[in-house]
């Protein structure tokens, strides 16, 4: 915070408006420690990039420029206005303002649209505060242009319903039921960013229940998912978890989120954990062939609890790299050449090692191989 106050001071100094605003005041108001600190600014970019030494063009076809100092980055933006959004998505055009009240009356929600300055007093224009005293997601102004001029941010509100625990103001909740459909204007990317955020909040619950209430869900890839009884979700603080239980509860496979352009790497989580899940009991070779982030989906979702933990950290090896032995020695010990003879005794001593009934030291794998070997000539 300090390093944002020396940089509303500067622009102060030099003549210029400087403001906090949007999250962190909101986050502040609300006893809580914010982790960045966005400044609005009535300099224009090139004269923002003039009073400091670094400073990273971020956005500054949108006003917007990174100040580096003190060890950290402040994102300072100039005072804007917006066009038409011809598309639902972003302005046709931007304009640069000297008011701050013309900036904070395009922003999307009341408890997102106050100021503060560097000595903490709040400009609250659009009743923002009362709407935090009350736990209210309020649009700013009329909600219907607010959507039409963005159509994610009746997806934030759902979002916000949920990291905040706050309830979405009735006016505000018609208007997005009316405009519901305009979400398909969205990428998909920035939906499932949005989603995911609502799967790890502490009340994913309640945001999920506006996905239907409000009708988004109707017009969301696959979003029958989001109409399944979620009453027993416990969030993980991993978006894993809420797509993991999407499509658990609804007997589907990774396949039918397949809109939400998943990584490789999360598909093959989710796989694993649903495999893992599906299993009636958990033993040694459970602990061993799943990652910790498969395993604690898997746990989250059937109520196995954190016993799982143990299990794994007390395991006799990690994986095949930990063995005393390979299949080099195996192969001198017999005078055989590589096949899929090789593969089966390496995967045999594996498991018993697991399973312990083996000791991981190289003499004792060595003496039960050749038994094992030579009994079976």
């Amino acid at each position: 915070m300090k390093t944002a106050i020396d940089v509303i001071r500067r622009l102060k100094n030099a003549g210029f408006e400087a403001y906090f605003v949007g999250g962190a005041v909101r986050d502040f108001l609300l006893g809580k420690n914010p982790h960045d600190f966005d400044v609005a600014t009535s300099a224009a970019p090139e004269q923002v990039k003039g009073l400091f030494k670094r400073t990273v063009d971020t956005g500054i076809q949108h006003g917007t420029v990174l100040v580096l100092a003190g060890g950290a980055g402040v994102e300072v933006t100039t005072f804007r206005t917006e066009s038409d959004y011809s598309d639902n998505r972003r302005p046709d055009s931007v304009a640069f303002v000297k008011s701050l009240e013309e900036d904070l009356k395009r922003r999307d929600f009341t408890i997102n649209a106050m100021a503060m300055t560097e000595e903490l007093e709040v400009v609250d224009l659009y009743g923002g505060r009362k709407d935090l005293e009350e736990k209210l997601i309020r649009a700013v102004g009329e909600p219907d242009q607010r959507f039409r001029e963005d159509a994610l941010r009746m997806l934030r509100a759902v979002r916000f319903s949920g990291q905040l625990d706050f309830a979405i103001d009735e006016y505000t909740l018609s208007s997005i039921q009316k405009n519901a459909a305009l979400i398909g204007s969205i990428a998909v990317e920035r939906i499932k960013m949005e989603l995911d955020k609502i799967m790890a909040n502490k009340h994913a619950v309640r945001s999920i229940d506006y996905l239907s209430l409000s009708g988004l869900a109707d017009h969301l890839p696959s979003g029958g998912l989001f109409k399944t009884d979620w009453s027993t979700f416990q969030p993980t603080g991993d978006p894993l978890s809420g797509w993991l239980y999407a499509f658990w509860h609804n007997s589907k496979d990774v396949s039918a989120l397949s809109a939400y352009k998943f990584s490789n790497e999360e598909k093959i989580i989710l796989k694993k954990a649903m495999a893992a899940a599906s299993l009636e009991s958990w033993n040694p070779w459970t602990y061993y062939t799943y990652t910790p982030k498969q395993l604690e989906l898997a746990a989250a979702l059937t109520g196995r609890g954190d016993g799982w933990i143990e299990e794994k950290v007390s395991l006799p090896i990690e994986s095949k790299s930990d063995l005393a032995i390979n299949g080099r020695d195996l192969m001198d010990w017999t005078d055989n050449k590589p096949g899929p003879w090789l593969k089966e005794a390496l995967g045999e001593i594996e498991r018993r090692i697991v399973f312990r009934l083996l000791e991981n030291e190289k003499d004792k794998i060595k003496d039960w191989f050749l038994d094992e070997y030579n009994r079976d000539k």
